[in-house]
């Protein structure tokens, strides 16, 4: 389709990166793969690939440099210092040139036939403000199958019309960067204001997209499983448990207050979204695995803080509160030796059957 080079791509796969140079390879070459074997109007100029390098220490920058020859449309920002990741994933989507934009985390990779579905859908749903696509949970080091819990309960492609119905069902997955298609035109008119530079609490982009849903109230869902999640390798982790908590119980409130309002149907739905699967499981985690009584006390106060206007707290965020420690360790002991398993093996079948 692109062929010559003053031609702007179809799609721009937008990678903010930050020492990641043990990981972006698995990345670089699951792209590089599917370049060659897209079908037209499509071809390897129609994808560009953009890396906004965060001040990186490691090899990042050489990672790069190794896949100009693979990759036709690659391009690479170094930053002169450490901007911070919400900066850094505004910067990947600045340089960018695509009409739609694939945000991507830096650890994760595009599945087998993914860079193909998520060229068609631009067309398809060229009208809408973008699509999430479906995920696979994998191992750190992509070798299993991970039992995570499926984000959604819809079971096709489907588009979705009006701001509250678009966040009520994605609200919570828009804070998963690679799950994220955008259309890029419209994401550069949400952030001419400036108003989201109030926002740099890790969920910038779910602000902006935010923003451009209520400006183009569609949005659609791609059900094939197009990018895959490697666990266990949360950046965010680095500030410790209950900092990593508050990002999401703060951080998602205060982006849909800004743009919902704090009394808004759509800002109740995404409380209770939060409490239910964010909150619980970080906060369920930290009591399985042996967090401090200090950072168990912070944690449950914050929840409280937060969500006990929810039906959610007092459903399952309160109980969890007041379960003895050892109790959800000695729970968390039999689902890894029974349950997991099970679930494992679930989760391979499931993958074996979708090839």
């Amino acid at each position: 389709m692109n062929t010559h080079a003053n031609i702007a791509p179809r799609l721009t796969i937008a990678i903010p990166a930050y020492n990641r140079a043990d990981f972006l390879p698995t990345l670089l070459i699951s792209i590089a793969e599917q370049l060659v074997s897209l079908r037209p109007p499509f071809d390897a100029r129609s994808v560009e690939v953009c890396i906004s390098d965060n001040a990186s220490v490691d090899a990042t920058k050489a990672v790069v440099e190794k896949f100009s020859g693979r990759i036709p449309r690659l391009v690479y920002h170094r930053n002169n210092h450490n901007i911070g990741p919400d900066r850094n994933y505004l910067k990947a989507v600045e340089i960018s040139s695509g009409d739609f934009c694939w945000l991507m985390g830096s650890d994760d990779r595009v599945e087998e036939g993914a860079l193909q579905a998520v060229l068609d859908a631009t067309v398809r749903w060229h009208d809408t403000a973008g699509f999430s696509v479906n995920m696979a949970g994998y191992d750190i080091g992509f070798l299993q199958r991970r039992d995570i819990l499926d984000p959604f309960t819809f079971k096709s492609d489907k588009t979705f019309c009006g701001s509250h119905e678009v966040f009520a069902n994605f609200g919570a997955y828009y804070g998963y960067l690679s799950g994220q298609v955008i259309r890029r035109d419209l994401w550069i008119d949400a952030i001419s204001s400036g108003e989201h530079l109030k926002y740099l609490n890790a969920y910038v982009h779910v602000f902006v997209i935010g923003r451009m849903i209520q400006a183009v109230p569609k949005w659609a869902f791609l059900h094939q499983r197009c990018v895959g999640w490697r666990s266990g390798n949360d950046s965010f982790l680095s500030g410790g448990w209950y900092q990593r908590m508050a990002i999401d119980v703060i951080g998602y409130h205060d982006v849909t207050v800004g743009l919902f309002g704090k009394k808004s149907k759509t800002t109740r739905v995404m409380r209770d979204n939060i409490a239910r699967v964010h909150a619980y499981l970080s906060f369920r985690g930290g009591k399985q695995h042996g967090q401090s009584a200090a950072n168990i006390y912070m944690g449950a106060k914050l929840l409280t803080a937060y969500y006990w206007k929810s039906p959610v707290f007092w459903r399952k965020l309160f109980p969890l509160i007041v379960a003895p420690g050892p109790l959800c360790r000695a729970i968390y002991l039999s689902y890894v030796r029974i349950v997991r398993p099970t679930l494992r093996a679930h989760a391979e079948r499931k993958m074996a059957s979708e090839r």
